[in-house]
């Protein structure tokens, strides 16, 4: 009879647990902490829904030969929302959040890859072909290097 109690104890705290770190909010910064809290509150306004922010923080470090900045990833096609299977991304991709020294950059992104080419580490973000002057369906890609304290891209404008 004992056992039988403490099994179920162990379990009732395994449930517990588990309800708690699917709605736990984990980031390092405060920035990603506002991303993340923002996108969970618009989750639970949308029919009480319950929200996971999965694995969408991730530290990087950019860099060339012009410096170095350490940054967070917030990856909004990690998310998931019970009560909304589309809210966090559309056809031409999701919320890609950098942040550096406190700033916010966002990107529409398909997906994101670090690219060491030499001594620098770009980022390489999968974009939209419309953001590339393309039709939508298009392949396009967005390189981001850290340089004399900013991000440098080049991309052609969308039409």
């Amino acid at each position: 009879m004992k056992r039988a109690k403490f099994v179920f104890a162990a379990l009732l705290a395994s449930m517990v647990a588990v309800l708690f770190c699917s709605t736990t909010v984990l980031a390092s910064s405060q920035e990603a902490q506002r991303i993340i809290e923002s996108a969970a509150a618009d989750c639970k306004d949308f029919e009480n829904g319950e929200f996971d922010q999965g694995d969408s923080v991730t530290e990087i470090e950019l860099r060339s030969q012009f410096g170095t900045a350490k940054a967070e990833l917030v990856d909004e096609s990690q998310y998931s929302c019970s009560s909304a299977a589309s809210m966090y991304c559309g056809t031409g991709g999701c919320m890609l959040n950098l942040i550096v020294d406190g700033e916010i950059m966002s990107w529409q992104a398909t997906g994101w890859r670090l690219i060491d080419w030499g001594p620098d580490r770009i980022l390489l973000i999968g974009r939209d072909g419309g953001w590339c002057g393309g039709a939508g369906a298009e392949v396009c890609y967005e390189a981001l290097v850290w340089s004399n304290g900013r991000i440098l891209t080049v991309g052609s404008a969308p039409e």
